[in-house]
């Protein structure tokens, strides 16, 4: 009785987190009803694929001139509709990052410094480890970095002004080749 217990959990748990915690869904973004042009774009109007391609190599590029390389290219799945986003359980934001999985970006965040701003939270996750992301680092470096970096505007709405004043004055000595052994000690 216990053994098929067990047996019926692991069958079901895929289901239960499909269905229970929708951002895992950019595990599979064809599944979800998306087109993967490669492995790391992902778009549910394949007419805005060149669209989609141009913000994701402009915000790469970006990425890896100013902040660090990455280990590995991010994924991101473009939704042109609100429908889309919402089927990954994002409501309200532009675009968010999930660990080092990938980046979904809603349809009113298509635009490069969108884009690199989520990279940026992709790089955090990939030098840091998503533990210590998670459980770790302080939201004013999580973000304050990645308004710092990515974000020209002269005053932010709070708490971001504060995160990336706070972010400036942290790394002002670091350095690029020390800020992230530095923020480890977070």
């Amino acid at each position: 009785m216990k053994l098929r217990l067990l047996l019926l959990i692991i069958v079901l748990s895929p289901l239960a987190l499909w269905f229970g915690y929708k951002p895992i869904r950019i595990l599979a973004p064809e599944l979800n009803g998306l087109y993967c042009a490669s492995a790391t774009i992902c778009i549910d109007d394949i007419s805005q694929l060149d669209t989609a391609s141009q913000l994701y190599s402009s915000a790469h590029t970006f990425i890896e001139k100013h902040v660090a390389p990455f280990d590995t290219h991010p994924r991101v799945i473009f939704c042109s509709s609100k429908s889309c986003f919402n089927s990954f359980g994002l409501n309200d934001m532009r675009a968010v990052t999930v660990s080092t999985f990938g980046v979904v970006v809603g349809p009113r965040g298509w635009e490069s410094s969108f884009l690199a701003h989520e990279f940026v939270h992709h790089l955090q996750h990939e030098k840091l480890g998503n533990l210590q992301v998670w459980f770790d680092t302080p939201q004013w470096f999580m973000e304050g970095m990645a308004y710092s970096l990515t974000d020209e505007r002269e005053v932010l709405d709070e708490p971001w002004e504060s995160y990336r004043d706070k972010f400036e004055h942290w790394s002002k000595d670091s350095g690029t080749d020390n800020l992230w052994q530095k923020a480890r000690s977070l």
